[in-house]
């Protein structure tokens, strides 16, 4: 089993318990400090890079506690950044497949990018000749453009990564925040149906409401299932991890819909008001679940690698034993 650390989980617990989610749009949550000052971008870098260790679990298990709060940070940015470059950075760098699309760009000192073909490479995003010009998500985080006026700014990375293997750990840290996110509403759900009554009884005791918890529980668990195999894959098989992560990710974004959907129909009108908790992390499924390749993409990655090397292969390798 692939499991995090016990003592990862307590310090997140600790860490985030008391935590008020909202902050400022536009600007990581006050809390990030903190989590760059306990290393959390840095888990999973060895010790002899300078990195304190852990897992790849250690750190899916810290994206998925902080979304599951409806957290706004760049840790999934910046954790792949460390690890790409192989080194725990000091200042902010976010991590893009493209310069047009760039996580908590406005924020950062510099962007590494790692197209899916060509050299991955540097840009200051302090210099003189670089311009972000700010975008958004669903969730209102930031989600801007970079333009580079002098290729001074540009400086080439030599990360010795596969970048089919980078998009890949990419998007299994977007299923882990996916599915944190997906308990946290869930979580939210519960209490709601448990606290709010309708004849003289909980809602939760209609069997309806039951049911219709009790269906996109199972499927998050199924969901969770598949994220700690393809956790254990890119850990120990790393030749299959995009075929894992493609199961994952699919699970994840599927999961993130239905859990969603139902969040808002348990909670009625309350569910779409700015002061209530849960459309901090509805808006993030919805706006995370076609980030580093939607549902649709791995799908149609998944279907093309099954007719090239054989339907047979493919289940061979979402199937055996890690």
């Amino acid at each position: 089993m692939s499991t995090p650390d016990e003592l990862i989980v307590e310090v997140s617990e600790n860490v985030l318990a008391d935590v008020d989610p909202v902050a400022e749009e536009g600007e990581p949550h006050p809390i990030w400090s903190t989590m760059v000052e306990l290393g959390w971008p840095h888990v999973g870098l060895a010790e002899p890079v300078g990195g304190p260790g852990g897992s790849l679990a250690d750190l899916c298990a810290l994206v998925s506690a902080t979304a599951r709060r409806g957290i706004g940070v760049p840790l999934l940015e910046m954790s792949l950044s460390c690890w790409v470059l192989q080194e725990p950075l000091e200042d902010l760098v976010v991590f893009a497949r493209s310069p047009q699309w760039v996580p908590w760009g406005r924020c950062a000192e510099r962007l590494l990018v790692v197209p899916e073909r060509g050299e991955p490479h540097l840009v200051d995003l302090r210099a003189p000749g670089v311009s972000v010009r700010p975008g958004s998500n669903l969730a209102a985080e930031p989600r801007d453009a970079v333009h580079v006026d002098d290729r001074a700014a540009v400086t080439r990375a030599s990360p010795a990564f596969d970048p089919e293997l980078v998009g890949a750990r990419a998007a299994l840290l977007n299923s882990a925040a996916l599915l944190g996110a997906a308990r946290g509403a869930l979580e939210l759900t519960r209490q709601h149906v448990q606290q709010r009554h309708q004849f003289g009884k909980p809602l939760l005791a209609l069997p309806p409401v039951a049911n219709s918890l009790a269906e996109v529980r199972a499927e998050l668990v199924a969901a969770e299932a598949a994220l700690e195999r393809a956790v254990q894959v890119h850990q120990q098989r790393a030749e299959h991890a995009p075929a894992a992560t493609a199961v994952a990710k699919i699970s994840a974004a599927r999961t993130a819909t239905a859990v969603a959907r139902t969040a808002h129909q348990l909670h009625g009108a309350m569910g779409v008001t700015r002061e209530h908790r849960l459309h901090l992390v509805t808006r993030r499924l919805w706006a995370w679940r076609d980030e580093h390749g939607s549902e649709r993409s791995w799908a149609r990655w998944l279907g093309s690698t099954a007719e090239r090397s054989g339907e047979h292969a493919v289940w061979d390798v979402l199937t055996s034993r890690v």
